[in-house]
């Protein structure tokens, strides 16, 4: 026995035969071919002229090169490449004249866009200071860095005359820690040869001030270390180790105990 065959609603019939009536209708075809290549057209117009026209992307300026310029003539080269400026931080730069440039980036020669903003390193004309670092005790390689990162140069290192326990570690410097100097100064560096060969007594120190009592030291050819302050103006020694009279080597540490507020 067949099987029923189901009924197509009315309604479904009349939209599928609209259908077929529309896509063999020849005025429907034209008029869809004709918007297609309508649209067509407009995105080549749009991106073959409209945005290369908008963006400029076919145009390239190339970077004039303005180092050793002075700013102001920089800036008016610049300018007539349609190209702008931004002034960078400035630096010394002893072998310049002030207010001129020493940098730019992007480099002289290279071809970027019109509008580019072009940043220009100006010599400031004036020696910035810097605070020396305090290196004693540090070992000389450590010391070098240390000033090279301040921007001191290391001119000179001389064996100090005095002994001391930790060999090639620095004992003295020049400028004095803290102090501010030009950059660039050079700094004279004092490194410890190791303890003496000969022995001296210790002396009494106590009842002095800390800086009396270094001296005092430093006079037997002994070096001094201050516990218990981290300022020691006008403080006084309340004790001492090794006791006074005590026979060391020349070099030797002693500390000096301050006294209690």
């Amino acid at each position: 026995m067949a099987e029923p065959r189901m009924k197509i609603p009315p309604a479904l019939r009349r939209t599928g035969q609209f259908a077929r009536d529309l896509f063999t209708n020849p005025y429907f075809l034209g008029g869809l071919a004709g918007l297609i290549l309508t649209g067509g057209l407009v995105y080549l117009l749009v991106d073959a002229w409209l945005m290369p026209a908008y963006t400029r992307q076919d145009v390239a300026v190339v970077v004039p090169d303005v180092r050793y310029y002075p700013v102001d003539e920089a800036e008016r080269i610049l300018a007539r490449h349609e190209l702008q400026v931004e002034h960078e931080v400035q630096r010394f730069n002893p072998n310049v004249e002030p207010d001129v440039v020493v940098d730019q980036q992007p480099p002289p020669n290279t071809p970027v866009k019109p509008g580019r903003r072009v940043y220009l390193t100006i010599n400031s004309g004036t020696v910035p200071t810097v605070q020396v670092p305090g290196v004693e005790g540090l070992s000389l390689r450590e010391a070098r860095n240390r000033m090279m990162a301040a921007g001191l140069p290391v001119k000179e290192v001389r064996p100090d005359s005095i002994p001391s326990p930790a060999p090639n570690t620095v004992t003295r410097q020049q400028p004095p820690p803290g102090e501010l100097v030009p950059q660039g100064t050079g700094v004279i560096l004092w490194y410890s040869t190791g303890l003496g060969q000969a022995y001296v007594a210790v002396p009494d120190v106590t009842g002095q001030t800390i800086e009396e009592a270094r001296q005092h030291l430093l006079a037997y050819r002994l070096r001094s270390v201050v516990l218990g302050t981290t300022d020691s103006t006008g403080v006084l020694v309340e004790k001492q180790s090794p006791a006074p009279g005590t026979r060391v080597r020349e070099g030797f540490e002693v500390r000096l105990f301050v006294q209690e507020e």
